[in-house]
């Protein structure tokens, strides 16, 4: 395992905004660096890499951004209802594809995990993450690697 072929923010955030594009019909843009990016529950995606680098990227939204992706996803309205399943299987696939593209771009072997998805009450802190714009919301991206 060398920290030569982590994955750094600029080819996270590459897949994010190339996913975002093709499946969502969105663009993720970096958040203001002085602007708050809190919400109060929500979404937190995971996936684990395994190969020459070994961690998990991690996607943590707000419900109502977690509903929305999934709606783009899915086709579905806003004025439509989502149940909540289907929200987090949207919000897991979608990280599933951002794995994906991560995965292909690291040098060697490597292994995509399964997407999980859970609820969460917290945000990240923005020292462990990075932010992207959802609209008007933040989403924060964490790369985590595994502890040595």
């Amino acid at each position: 395992m060398t920290s030569a072929s982590a994955p750094d923010e600029a080819l996270v955030l590459a897949a994010i905004e190339q996913v975002w594009g093709s499946m969502l019909y969105a663009s993720a843009e970096p958040w203001p660096a002085d602007r708050p990016a809190e919400f109060e529950s929500g979404l937190q995606a995971q996936i684990e890499l395994r190969g020459e680098w070994n961690g998990r990227l991690v996607l943590t939204c707000d419900s109502e951004v977690a509903t929305q992706i999934a709606g783009a996803m899915l086709g579905v309205g806003p004025d439509e209802g989502l149940e909540q399943p289907d929200v987090h299987d949207a919000v897991g696939e979608v990280l599933n594809v951002v794995g994906g593209s991560v995965k292909g771009a690291l040098p060697g072997t490597s292994a995509l995990g399964l997407p999980g998805v859970s609820e969460v009450t917290a945000v990240p802190s923005r020292g462990e993450s990075f932010v992207v714009s959802w609209g008007d919301a933040p989403v924060y991206v964490q790369i985590v690697p595994d502890a040595a």
